[in-house]
């Protein structure tokens, strides 16, 4: 989850290869959290699902499934906490993973109201492994990281597959709330060199 200043972004992987024993195992709780988070394309007034995003038949930590991708206003953040302590979350999991300010902001609301902890990850070292993830597995098996060829020729401008294997150094920015620019050298090596506050 990253908890933005204007936007909640939820990333939801859902398993597609569980077993017959699995399916049995599975507690109701879990069952009713997937069929709402997968069922649904809108939660509440906010909530959206990008269906046009999903990530179909990944292979991640030795399963299967498709990555979901959910985003709300950050102001709704209360109401979502609500509903995992309504939906019960924190007796399947008692940590989420988070990033950006408002895993910082948000962190004591999740412990007393919804009995869940953060394990708040460093925002930039998520970008970085996130575009590179992206790069790897394609937008259902079409390249989705690409740059224009001959950018200030209207006539001539060609959008261009591009994979990262060999491009670093590179510069990546990051436009949210705020905007980040890094110098990226390789995966575990960048610099944040301007951007806002």
């Amino acid at each position: 989850m990253d908890i933005g200043g204007t936007l909640v972004k939820l990333v939801y992987f859902e398993p597609v290869d569980i077993t017959a024993e699995e399916e049995q195992e599975e507690v109701e709780n879990l069952k009713s959290i997937r069929r709402y988070l997968t069922s649904n394309v809108a939660y509440g007034k906010t909530g959206v699902r990008d269906v046009h995003l999903e990530l179909r038949n990944l292979t991640m930590c030795g399963r299967t499934g498709n990555l979901h991708f959910i985003r709300f206003p950050t102001q709704a953040m209360p109401r979502f906490i609500q509903m995992g302590r309504d939906k019960n979350f924190s007796s399947l999991h008692t940590t989420l993973c988070a990033t950006g300010g408002g895993a910082y902001k948000f962190e004591n609301d999740f412990r007393t109201m919804a009995d869940l902890e953060l394990l708040k990850l460093d925002e930039l070292d998520c970008l970085i492994r996130g575009l590179l993830f992206i790069d790897r597995v394609g937008f259902n098996g079409h390249p989705e990281c690409y740059y224009f060829q001959n950018p200030s020729d209207p006539q001539s401008c060609v959008k261009k597959p591009c994979n990262l294997d060999n491009h670093f150094p590179m510069l990546l920015v990051n436009i949210g709330s705020g905007v980040s620019i890094l110098a990226v050298y390789s995966e575990n090596n960048y610099k944040r060199v301007t951007g806002t506050r």
